[in-house]
């Protein structure tokens, strides 16, 4: 299994769009989340990944494009955010969001502080960022009646 991580290009922008439709749909499905990356515009990806202190990237698996990321950083503090972290669903449960975000970590030497937030319903989210090393920092965020969003930190 070989996975490329591969900075985000705006030429980009198709893959990046699918594939966050596809890995958000099924929890707009289930939890009707108007906030959710599922909703957004291509236009608005595009200038989510385009905007300053903000990275992106792709990942390759196999020669085909799996999922992506966007990385917010204030390099200034040591600080980073992990956003809008999603793997099409042709390639979950094949490890690529944990290789992908362990990289990404170790590309960032310089950041000392990284934060994150996900779906508290969604055990195996919450799983894989502990399994990492993120620790919840017991801020959560009602979004609706079947939803709650729960807030990680990690600090090496």
């Amino acid at each position: 299994m070989e996975l490329e991580i591969r900075r985000f290009d705006p030429s980009d922008i198709r893959t990046v769009y699918d594939i966050q439709q596809a890995a958000y749909r099924p929890l707009w499905e289930k939890y009707h989340d108007d906030m959710s990356p599922y909703m957004e515009s291509r236009e608005k990806v595009l200038q989510k990944y385009t905007r300053a202190g903000t990275d992106g990237y792709v990942f390759i698996m196999d020669g085909e494009p799996a999922g992506a990321v966007r990385v917010n950083t204030d390099r200034e503090n040591g600080k980073g955010r992990i956003s809008a972290l999603g793997v099409h669903p042709r390639f979950q449960g094949r490890g690529i969001a944990q290789k992908a975000l362990t990289a990404i970590e170790e590309m960032y030497g310089d950041i000392r502080h990284w934060y994150l937030d996900t779906v508290l319903e969604e055990k195996s989210n919450c799983h894989l960022y502990e399994k990492l090393g993120y620790v919840k920092t017991g801020k959560t965020e009602k979004i609706n009646e079947k939803m709650t969003l729960v807030f990680y930190e990690k600090h090496r």
